[in-house]
């Protein structure tokens, strides 16, 4: 019998060469009774359980987290400004005046936007020196902590910890709005991406309207469960940090941040739910090849840039056109504002919640709507045409959502790659 590495006779066709592995823990085996897609070509993916779970656990861990903090010091301000008074009385003999009680508490408020800004500057090095996972997983800590210190203020009589626990969470909120769709964007087959990026919206929707929820009297909202009414975030951040090392970091990351090709191929046969992803591999290679010609700048250095200048300004306008839409006032003062309506105060919280169902609906509707309209209209179009109709209250959180969603469009690709982190861009509204 011959040797079978001799070549074919004239006119046959030769042997394949073995398939090559980037090592030999890769498994890429091709799987028997199924066609092998073309690498490169046919890889559009479609929804694998552990890149649904990846995006859920994230979405619920860390983005829902954003949206209770954000609604959380509604319900129990009035219980907040009595334990700082009495607080007050006991240090010094008296009592606050109303003004420096509202300024406390205002401070108590604000922070979190505060700490936010912090934490979307930290973005950028976070994700480089601990990948996308990585500074997901260490971001869950600072919920812990600010869980601590929030947790036993009125145990140890200190407004101080409830004003610094509040600062943390905003430095969690403000690295976790940047990184979560950083994300699911890198671990997500091209066809996946908007759909995945949108479920972190709908998460913020719906931990706005947790907060409402547990803030009725009949469940946290009475004077001696604020506390543990603020400190209720530590339990998803937990399970965060529990699960999120059982999922891969980004492919991307591995490849063209740490050049390890063996993890990444690991990674993407993963999340893609196909051994075939030589395609994929050599694409971000490419994008490593272009990158490494395009000089990284600063966040200074990108403002005083004027061949993107306009790319600036649209991210600049957009971001603030959706906090000044009056959107926060709803989340931190629903109470007061309903107060100041006229209507009557044992129905305040009910209508509270009611005002967070509507946001979950209007952002289901933003979302989708986001989703129908991407193709046949511009980014630009996107964002001006809610803005026009916005005079009906349904109308604010849609135009929020598809600011959350579509700000990245406008940036552009250039724009980006000079960022590094595209959708780090996200981070910008806490500015």
């Amino acid at each position: 019998m011959g040797d079978s590495s001799e070549p074919a006779g004239p006119g046959l066709p030769s042997p394949s060469p073995p398939p090559t592995f980037p090592c030999s823990g890769c498994s890429l085996a091709p799987m028997v009774g199924k066609e092998t897609p073309r690498p490169g070509r046919d890889i559009t993916g479609h929804l694998t359980f552990p890149l649904l779970s990846v995006t859920l656990l994230v979405s619920f861990g860390s983005s829902m987290l954003y949206g209770y903090n954000l609604a959380v010091v509604n319900s129990p301000a009035v219980h907040i400004k009595a334990f700082y008074n009495t607080t007050w009385s006991q240090r010094y003999g008296h009592g606050l005046a109303p003004g420096p009680l509202t300024l406390l508490y205002s401070l108590t408020v604000s922070t979190f936007s505060l700490g936010g800004l912090v934490g979307s500057l930290l973005v950028g090095v976070l994700v480089e020196r601990y990948g996308r996972n990585g500074a997901l997983s260490r971001s869950s800590l600072l919920v812990l902590l600010a869980g601590g210190f929030m947790g036993f203020s009125r145990e140890l009589g200190s407004p101080e910890m409830v004003i610094i626990g509040r600062c943390i969470t905003g430095i969690h909120s403000g690295i976790c709005l940047s990184v979560v769709p950083l994300y699911l964007g890198e671990i997500a087959p091209k066809n996946l991406r908007g759909f995945l990026g949108l479920v972190p919206s709908i998460f913020i929707c719906l931990g706005v309207f947790s907060a409402q929820v547990l803030g009725l009297p009949e469940l946290l909202g009475e004077d001696r469960f604020w506390p543990l009414f603020l400190s209720v975030v530590v339990i998803p951040a937990s399970l965060q940090l529990l699960l999120l090392h059982c999922f891969p970091e980004s492919p991307r990351y591995l490849l063209i941040e740490r050049d390890d090709v063996c993890g990444t191929t690991r990674a993407l046969c993963r999340f893609l739910g196909t051994p075939d992803v030589q395609g994929v591999i050599e694409e971000m290679k490419e994008e490593q090849q272009s990158l490494s010609s395009v000089e990284m700048v600063s966040v200074w250095q990108l403002l005083w840039d004027r061949s993107v200048h306009w790319q600036t300004l649209s991210v600049v306008v957009v971001n603030a056109g959706m906090q000044l839409s009056g959107i926060d006032a709803i989340w931190f003062y629903t109470n007061t504002i309903f107060e100041k309506a006229g209507i009557p105060i044992s129905q305040i919280p009910y209508a509270t919640v009611g005002t967070g169902t509507v946001e979950v609906v209007a952002g289901l509707i933003g979302v989708s709507d986001e989703q129908r309209w991407t193709q046949p209209l511009s980014a630009r179009a996107l964002l001006t045409a809610p803005s026009t109709i916005k005079w009906g209250v349904v109308w604010m959180d849609p135009k929020c959502q598809l600011c959350h969603s579509t700000s990245p469009l406008l940036g552009g690709k250039r724009f980006g790659r000079k960022m590094r982190w595209k959708d780090g861009m996200r981070g910008a509204q806490f500015v």
